[in-house]
């Protein structure tokens, strides 16, 4: 967006310095979020998953991460993966707008603080209210 409005920007990526930065190479070809990725599914105990790299867009990458899965992992897999782009995008804006920077291991944490978040917000309402059906 900055470049389409002519505003002074920096075209590589902010997180892995090397490549131009769009938004499937922050979502699925950054070495950085490919490796938030990783540490969360190595935390989750997730059979690994390919990374972005081999395929054309985001959305492709999506939809093959959850092909086959059941409803339910498809869920949880999916919201991981929100977070942990939710958290690389965060970082991303925190290194252009403050200059911190923190490793992908920290960013992970955070990513899966917010899972946990999740997790104790749907414990509680699984609770009370009865499950949709799929």
């Amino acid at each position: 967006m900055l470049a389409i409005r002519g505003w002074p920007h920096d075209p590589a990526c902010p997180l892995c310095l090397s490549a131009p930065e769009t938004a499937d190479h922050l979502c699925k070809d950054c070495p950085f979020t490919s490796a938030i990725w990783t540490r969360i599914q190595q935390d989750y105990s997730d059979e690994p998953v390919t990374h972005g790299q081999t395929f054309g867009s985001t959305s492709d990458w999506w939809d093959e991460i959850i092909a086959g899965k059941s409803m339910d992992y498809k869920r949880r897999l999916s919201g991981r993966l929100l977070y942990v782009l939710w958290n690389a995008w965060k970082e991303r804006n925190r290194r252009i707008f403050t200059g911190r920077r923190l490793t992908f291991l920290e960013v992970a944490s955070l990513a899966r603080d917010d899972i946990a978040q999740r997790d104790l917000a749907f414990a509680a309402i699984r609770q009370n209210i009865p499950a949709e059906p799929d």
